[in-house]
């Protein structure tokens, strides 16, 4: 049984041996059967010709003579031919037959005329000789050829397969089990005892020779280096404290490394982080401005025109995040937010704020909208309002003295929902039909020449493609070259109740004074009219130099600081006004920055700062930041978890790559923990230190400052080489690590 054991060699090479076998002698046979029957055929058409030239001509000469008892001789003469199961003679004047007169099995059937030439006259037909062959004969002849042959061929294949497979397991398969067994011993830590094989020595080595010279020579291999390792390990042992400090210059410099490579990803978000300034500065007025007009009285048509204009611009803030989170985008983590809104209200305010270009170009827009289109839809607003923009922008630019049709169409109503089908038809310079299945890539226009006349990068329709896509709708094109064009998306939009008026839900902090320090004179307006709305007094500086003056004069309760200020920036500012003996030192201090990456967050709460607010700034931001300002005077409890830090990497990365993140950092906790615990107990100081380096860094990167904050302290002793420090601080750093991971898991359940 362990000869042919389950999987094994021997069995694989006997059942591939038996089925090579049956194949080679089904295959032998049957070509054999085919000579054998081409030779059976070939011997009855011989007897064929046979009967033709020697049978037929007394045949006829008996028939025309009318012997009726010499043609019983002669077709009994065919009969005993080989295989003639029956012969019949039909004439005019008798039918003769001899031979079985209902034969079994297949018949062959050859017929012979029968015409005699008479000394005179012309040559008479007499009639017809058939001779029926049988063959069922020749196929029972062949059959038992065929099996004779078979079986002798298949006893001397499969004894030559037994005989194969034995002289198989004696040469090689009972030494590879031999090998086996040699390798299980060797992984079981035997390594004395040498590899032997039975079988007898030759001077000549074959292939199992090899493997087992191969393998025992690993076993004195595994021995020697077993021996060394133990030497070596002596010697390290002995050479431990010089060895601990070659490891403490080498993490010194990795770490030197690790810092050099954050330096240059910063470079490489440097370029952002300036586009984003320089962007967001004006917008950041534009916003401002229309936000401080909300509140005086205009007039009914002027409201809708600033609502409409405000609208545009936080539509313009949402297509600057998407340019410059690229990151965000090109891993598909950008996902619609839901808000309940009015698509007929977002309709008016978007032809309101085109409108005028319309009426530029002598054109006309018009809107149509399904009367059974609910009144209010729970959806990415944002997104549908650029899709639509976009469209309608494109149909107003590429159509002069025409005109435009929105249109809104209920295709179905299933309960809760509503499918719709938007449209911006126009009759302008229309797209070529070759165009149309590449006018939604990127950087793609309809001709070189409407580039040239209109402008343009060509990335409207594909950024439309992609929102209408995020929303789960499809978009599509009906154009005909000089005709117009007709853009429609379809999506599913859920009904919804009125939305809540978004009141100014923030409440208004108690007034306070704040001193402003922004180099942009609009910046500066805007953020004092909003501050000086809620009551606060407000004093304003253009550089830092003008801020450092105004703080050693009098204690503010807050200072907002420009981190890109001409000169000293606003970080390098907050690190002054912490390092001085001014009378702002302790003064909650807020960058103010349209540069919101993690990084860059990250550096300026490590100059001192208490909060970042992104440009551009709105009320709502500002007060809560506010409000934020009250509670922490209220409180002197230090803070746990940075939730100001994650809201910025969720509006920064989104919200599934925050939770994968914090998923992250959760598996990096659980991993360390034990080994940073026991390296505390021991006292290893370099292993403490480089453990609560590790650590501290991920844990600051996502908000956990309760965690980092004592883990660096525990790799500041462990830095000192304080091991009593080190051991003290067991407890905490278990409590501390056990909260950190109840924190986290209540942020991935939430």
């Amino acid at each position: 049984m362990t000869r042919l054991q389950p999987g094994g060699l021997l069995r694989r090479l006997l059942l591939f041996i038996l089925l090579f076998s049956l194949c080679f002698t089904v295959l032998a046979s049957s070509v054999q059967l085919y000579f054998e029957y081409r030779r059976e055929m070939r011997e009855i058409d011989a007897r064929m010709a046979l009967i033709r030239a020697g049978y037929l001509a007394s045949l006829e000469r008996s028939l025309w003579d009318l012997n009726q008892e010499q043609l019983n001789v002669q077709l009994r003469g065919l009969v005993d031919f080989s295989d003639v199961a029956l012969v019949r003679l039909n004439s005019a004047d008798f039918t003769l037959q001899q031979g079985d007169p209902s034969p079994q099995g297949p018949l062959r059937v050859e017929r012979f005329p029968l015409d005699y030439q008479p000394p005179s006259g012309p040559s008479r037909h007499l009639g017809e000789l058939e001779v029926s062959i049988d063959l069922g004969a020749v196929h029972r002849r062949l059959f038992a050829t065929g099996l004779t042959s078979l079986l002798w061929m298949s006893v001397f294949l499969c004894g030559l397969a037994l005989a194969l497979s034995g002289l198989f397991y004696r040469l090689v398969t009972r030494h590879l089990q031999v090998m086996a067994d040699f390798a299980r011993r060797i992984g079981a830590g035997q390594w004395h005892e040498p590899l032997r094989l039975n079988k007898r020595r030759s001077p000549h080595t074959d292939e199992i020779d090899s493997v087992a010279l191969a393998l025992d020579d690993m076993r004195r291999a595994i021995l020697s280096d077993i021996e060394r390792r133990e030497t070596d390990r002596l010697a390290l042992q002995d050479k431990r404290d010089e060895l601990q400090k070659q490891v403490e210059r080498r993490t010194a410099s990795l770490m030197r490394a690790k810092d050099d490579a954050e330096a240059a990803n910063l470079a490489k978000s440097r370029f952002l982080a300036t586009m984003s300034h320089e962007l967001r500065t004006p917008l950041n007025g534009i916003l401002g401005m229309a936000e401080l007009l909300r509140g005086a009285g205009l007039a009914a048509d002027d409201r809708k025109r600033l609502e409409a204009l405000y609208k545009a611009g936080e539509g313009l803030l949402g297509i600057l995040n998407e340019v410059l989170y690229f990151a965000r985008l090109e891993e598909g983590e950008s996902h619609p937010e839901a808000v309940d809104f009015s698509l007929r209200q977002l309709c008016d305010e978007v032809l309101t704020l085109l409108e005028p270009r319309a009426l530029a170009n002598d054109s006309v827009v018009l809107c149509r909208i399904d009367p059974q289109l609910a009144t209010y839809q729970h959806g990415a607003e944002q997104y549908l309002r650029q899709v639509l923009s976009n469209l309608l922008a494109n149909a107003i630019k590429f159509t002069e003295g025409g005109e435009i049709l929105v249109e809104v169409q209920v295709l179905q109503s299933p309960p809760g929902r509503q499918h719709l089908r938007l449209s911006v038809t126009d009759d302008g310079i229309g797209i070529c039909e070759a165009m149309q299945p590449k006018i939604f890539g990127r950087f793609v226009q309809a001709s070189e020449s409407v580039a040239r006349r209109y402008g343009g990068t060509g990335l409207g329709l594909a950024i439309s493609k992609h929102l209408v896509e995020q929303m789960g709708g499809q978009i599509g094109v009906r154009s005909r070259e000089g005709e117009g064009s007709c853009f429609w998306f379809e999506l599913d939009l859920a009904t919804a109740q009125a939305p809540q008026a978004l009141a100014r839900a923030v409440p208004s902090a108690a007034p306070l004074e704040i001193l402003v320090v922004e180099d942009v004179a609009l910046n500066r307006e805007v953020v004092r009219g909003l501050l000086e709305r809620d009551g606060h007094k407000v004093w304003q500086a253009e550089d830092a130099e003008q801020g450092l003056e105004l703080c050693a004069q009098q204690r503010f309760d807050l200072l907002l600081l420009d981190v890109h200020l001409p000169g000293i920036s606003g970080v390098e500012l907050c690190r002054q006004i912490r390092a001085g003996h001014t009378l702002n030192r302790e003064t909650r201090i807020l960058a103010l920055t349209a540069s919101v990456q993690p990084a860059l967050v990250r550096a300026y709460l490590a100059a001192g700062m208490q909060g970042v607010l992104g440009k551009p700034l709105k009320l709502a931001s500002l007060r809560q930041a506010l409000a934020g300002q009250r509670q922490e005077e209220q409180s002197a409890t230090p803070t746990w978890l940075d939730h100001e830090l994650l809201d910025t990497h969720r509006t920064l990365l989104g919200e599934q790559k925050l939770q994968g993140l914090l998923a992250a950092l959760l598996d990096a906790l659980a991993q360390h923990r034990q080994p940073l615990l026991e390296a505390v107990e021991a006292g290893d100081c370099t292993e403490v230190t480089h453990l609560a380096h590790r650590l501290a860094g991920s844990s600051d990167s996502m908000g956990l400052c309760g965690l980092a904050a004592t883990l660096r302290r525990l790799e500041e002793r462990g830095l000192e080489r304080d091991k009593p420090g080190v051991r003290a601080m067991a407890g905490l750093l278990r409590e501390h690590l056990q909260r950190a991971e109840d924190s986290l898991a209540e942020l991935l359940a939430a």
